[in-house]
């Protein structure tokens, strides 16, 4: 299981990755150069010593507060899922045991994320893979101090194979997700 929080997520996805976003989902091109307007020509000033900067352009990021920064977020982090759907049809991703019924491969709150797979080096680098390619093409990055990967049912030399792999540190269950414990047994 990978738990990965994003760093700076709102400040930190790219524009053009957005605009792609919903032309690739379809939205109108009038709908969405008005919504590019409103998201690009965002300027700021900061006070030094009580008094105002000369304003500066923003280039990249969702301001947060604005009430459509979350779901422009939202928009943005869908091309992940759809990534991680598209791997549940492959053959050789090897789901988590606890997922494969239902075929999760991922859990997702706002900038918090958790993958899923079994604890093979393929799949997890397969889950990997696919953020990899998102974070790339967003500008959304994994938070090291606050990511890391659980493993369980491996001996020791598979599981470090795994860290060593995507350089990820391993936590500890039970861990918090969403203030929620999780844990390898009941609680």
């Amino acid at each position: 299981m990978l738990k990965v929080d994003l760093k700076k997520a709102y400040d930190s996805i790219e524009w053009p990755f957005l605009k792609d976003v919903m032309l690739g989902l379809g939205f109108p091109e009038c709908f969405v150069g008005w919504v590019m307007a409103c998201i690009t020509t965002v300027s700021y000033s900061i006070l030094i010593n009580g008094s105002p900067t000369l304003p500066f352009r923003a280039r990249k990021g969702l301001r947060q507060g604005d009430p459509m920064s979350t779901f422009l977020f939202a928009l943005g982090m869908e091309y992940l899922t759809r990534h991680l759907q598209h791997l549940q049809s492959l053959p050789d991703l090897n789901f988590h045991p606890r997922c494969e019924k239902l075929a999760i491969t991922h859990l997702m709150f706002a900038d918090d994320l958790l993958m899923f797979a079994r604890a093979d080096p393929h799949s997890v680098l397969m889950l990997f893979d696919a953020f990899s390619k998102f974070s790339k093409a967003s500008g959304l990055e994994a938070n090291l101090d606050k990511s890391n990967i659980y493993i369980g049912g491996v001996n020791a030399s598979e599981r470090r194979a795994i860290v060593d792999l995507v350089h990820i540190p391993e936590g500890q269950f039970p861990f918090r997700y969403l203030g929620v414990p999780l844990s390898t047994k009941k609680l």
